[in-house]
C-alpha cells in the first residue's frame, strides 16, 4: 500500500479532562492507498458508562469546514475504516471521529482533526564532529502529527539508519560513526505515530574530514578537508584551532579555501588540529573531526641491511630486513632481480608505523621452484630522498629422478651480503614430514639419493650464514630453499615367463606408478584369439582360458596403463607359459 503521512491539524482536549465526557477514538492514522482510498486508523477509547451504539467519522475537504458525516461504525471492535473516495492523492480531506454510546447526560467528545498529507521534511541545521562522534542537528518538523525523525545515513546510499522519537527531538549523536576515517553523511525525514514517513531531505549535511600532512623537509604543516555543504545561507569562513603539546586550542588562522599551510612549530611537538566551519548570518559552525600528528624532522633509512632470505614451503619468499628505527620513510620498494643487474620493483608499500627489530615482507609473485632471484629494497624517505639495502639471493634447489629409483639433487651457493656461509643442510620427507640427510661443506652443493624412504620424495635444502653488519650488529640465520618433490616416471616391469605350478605362479606385470587412472591387459595364443583380459592390475593370468590349462609355449601379451598424470604407458611382447 502506498501509504501518505499524516497530518495532526487540531487538538482537542482529552476525555480525562472533563466530567461525564464519552472520550472520542485515538484517531492515529490517515493514509492514501493505491486506488487513491483514504484510509484511516484509530485506537479504541474505554468507556463503561452505557452500552455501545456507533463510532462516527466525519469529513471535510476544508479545515475550518463544514463536515459531513460518512461513516458509521457499528460494531465496537473494529478500528480502520476506507473511505472510497477514490482521488486521496490529489485531494486534501480532514477527519475526526466521535464515540456514541447510552449515556445519558454525557457530552460527547471529538478527536484530534488528522488530514491525508504526509508530514513536512525537516530542515537540516547542522551535522558536526563532537567527541569523535557525528552529531546530527535539525529544525522541528511544522506538521502537526509529526512523532518522530528518521535518521538517514549515506553507506552506498541513503538509508534509514535510526529513529528518535518525539517532535520536539532535535539532534541525534552516531556513536559508531567513524568521522577521523572518512566523511559522514545525513539526512532527516519526519515520521507520525504510525510511522508514516515524510520525504527525506534532498539537502544532506556532511561532516568536515580534515587531513593532514607534514612537509619535514620544510617543517610546514598542511592541512587540508572537505567543504561544507548544503548550508542555506553559505559557508562565511573556516577557523582553524591548533593544540600544542596538551596545550588548549587556540584559533591560528581564518580562511576561505578548504586548505591552508603552517610553519613554526619545533620538532617533536604534538599538534592536534581541528577545523570549524561558520554559517553566513547565523553563525552555526561545524567542528571536524581532530588531526593529531608529531611534527619532526627527516631521518633517511640508515643501517639498511637484507638480514635473510628465505623460501616458504607455498613458494612464497620471506624478506627480511633492518634499518634505522628513527628513519623518516613514506615508502618501501621490493625490488627482485633474474641476474643481479636489472631489478624490477615488485611492492611497492607504506613502511610500518614500527621500524625497529628485524621486518618482515613476503613476495608471492617469484617462481622459486625454476629461478634462483636476486632481491633489494629502497626506502623513500619524506624528503624524496632514495637508500637502498645491502642485496641477497634465494636458494634454488634443483632435482631429477632416475629410472631406478635414486634421484639426483643440486643447488646453487648461498648469497647474501655481509653473510659467511658456515655449512648447507638437506632435509628429506619421510612421509610424515621432513628430516634431515645431512649437513654439507660449503663446497659441496649436490647430493645423490641412492636409499630414499620414499619412491615419490620432497627436499629441501637450508644455508646456515653468519652476518657481520657494518653497525656492529651480528647474526646467524637459515636460509631455506624451494621444496622440490621428484617423481619416478611411471613404468611397467613385465616377467619373460611364469610356471603356474611354481613360485612365479601367475603373470602379471610390476608397475611402478603413484596413481592409476585406467588399466588393461590382454592376453592372446598363438593364433591372435584374445584369452585372458582384465582391468585390475591386482589380477594376473594363472595360465588358464575357459577353465581349461593351457598347454606349454608363448603367449602375446598387451599391457596398457594410464598414470595419475595423465600418462599412457604401453608394454608389447612375449611370455613364456612353462609347465
Amino acid at each position: 500500500m502506498k501509504r501518505l503521512v499524516l497530518l495532526l491539524v487540531v487538538g482537542v482536549a482529552s476525555a480525562s479532562t472533563y466530567a461525564q465526557v464519552i472520550e472520542a477514538p485515538r484517531l492515529n492514522c490517515v493514509a492514501v492507498n493505491n486506488s487513491g482510498d483514504v484510509v484511516l486508523q484509530w485506537t479504541l477509547p474505554t468507556v463503561t458508562c452505557g452500552p455501545f451504539i456507533a463510532r462516527y467519522i466525519y469529513r471535510s475537504t476544508n479545515l475550518s469546514g463544514p463536515y459531513s458525516l460518512v461513516a458509521s461504525i457499528t460494531n465496537p471492535a473494529t478500528t480502520s475504516y476506507v473511505d472510497p473516495v477514490g482521488n486521496g492523492s490529489s485531494q486534501v480531506y480532514y477527519y475526526y471521529m466521535e464515540s456514541s454510546y447510552n449515556c445519558p447526560g454525557y457530552s460527547v467528545a471529538q478527536s484530534d482533526t488528522l488530514d491525508n498529507l504526509q508530514p513536512q521534511t525537516p530542515e537540516l541545521t547542522v551535522v558536526t564532529v563532537n567527541n569523535g562522534w557525528a552529531e546530527i542537528h535539525w529544525q522541528v518538523s511544522p506538521s502537526p502529527e509529526t512523532y518522530g525523525y528518521i535518521i538517514y545515513k549515506l553507506i552506498t546510499a541513503f538509508n534509514p539508519y535510526d529513529t528518535v522519537y518525539g517532535k520536539n527531538v532535535t539532534s541525534y549523536v552516531d556513536v559508531n560513526s567513524q568521522p577521523d576515517v572518512d566523511t559522514m553523511s545525513y539526512s532527516v525525514a519526519a515520521i507520525d505515530s504510525c510511522f508514516n514517513a515524510s520525504l527525506f531531505n534532498i539537502h544532506p549535511h556532511h561532516t568536515i574530514y580534515l587531513e593532514a600532512d607534514m612537509d619535514r623537509c620544510k617543517q610546514q604543516v598542511k592541512l587540508w578537508w572537505t567543504p561544507y555543504e548544503n548550508w542555506k545561507n553559505g559557508v562565511d569562513r573556516y577557523d582553524v584551532y591548533v593544540s600544542v603539546n596538551g596545550a588548549p586550542t587556540q584559533l591560528v588562522q581564518s580562511v576561505d579555501t578548504t586548505a591552508v599551510v603552517l610553519t613554526g612549530y619545533d620538532d617533536g611537538d604534538q599538534l592536534c588540529f581541528v577545523v570549524v566551519a561558520v554559517e553566513k548570518i547565523t553563525g552555526i559552525s561545524s567542528a571536524s573531526n581532530q588531526r593529531c600528528m608529531t611534527f619532526n624532522v627527516v631521518q633517511p633509512a640508515h643501517d639498511f641491511y637484507l638480514r635473510n632470505l628465505s623460501v616458504e614451503s607455498d613458494g612464497s619468499v620471506s624478506v627480511y630486513y633492518s634499518l634505522d628505527p628513527l628513519a623518516d620513510l613514506t615508502q618501501l620498494q621490493v625490488m627482485r632481480s633474474v641476474d643481479a643487474v636489472t631489478y624490477a620493483v615488485v611492492q611497492t608499500f607504506v613502511p610500518p608505523a614500527d621500524l625497529s627489530g628485524v621486518l618482515h615482507l613476503q613476495d608471492a609473485g617469484a617462481f622459486t621452484d625454476r629461478q634462483a632471484y636476486s632481491y633489494r629494497i629502497v626506502a623513500t624517505d619524506s624528503c624524496g630522498g632514495k637508500d637502498t639495502s645491502s642485496t641477497g639471493r634465494t636458494l634454488l634447489l634443483l632435482g631429477y629422478a632416475f629410472t631406478d629409483l635414486t634421484f639426483y639433487l643440486q643447488w646453487n651457493a648461498s648469497e647474501l651480503q655481509y653473510a659467511h656461509t658456515l655449512r648447507y643442510e638437506l632435509f628429506r620427507s619421510d612421509g610424515q614430514g621432513f628430516v634431515s640427510v645431512g649437513t654439507f661443506p660449503t663446497d659441496e652443493r649436490s647430493f645423490y639419493d641412492s636409499q630414499p624412504d620414499e619412491v615419490h620424495p620432497c627436499y629441501y635444502v637450508e644455508a646456515i650464514d653468519s652476518l657481520v653488519f657494518p653497525d656492529g650488529s651480528i647474526d646467524v640465520v637459515r636460509r631455506r630453499s624451494n621444496v622440490v618433490c621428484l617423481d619416478q616416471p611411471s613404468q611397467l616391469y613385465v616377467p619373460n615367463a611364469f610356471a603356474p605350478g611354481g613360485v612365479n605362479h601367475e603373470f602379471k606385470p610390476l608397475i611402478n606408478a603413484e596413481a592409476i587412472l585406467s588399466y588393461r591387459m590382454m592376453i592372446f595364443n598363438r593364433w591372435g584369439e584374445l584369452i585372458f583380459s582384465t582391468n585390475d592390475p591386482a589380477q594376473g593370468w594363472d595360465g588358464t582360458y575357459g577353465g581349461s590349462v593351457m598347454p606349454q609355449g608363448a603367449y602375446a601379451y598387451i599391457i596398457e596403463l594410464t598414470d595419475g598424470q595423465g600418462k599412457r604407458v604401453e608394454a608389447k611382447g612375449t611370455v613364456l607359459l612353462l609347465r
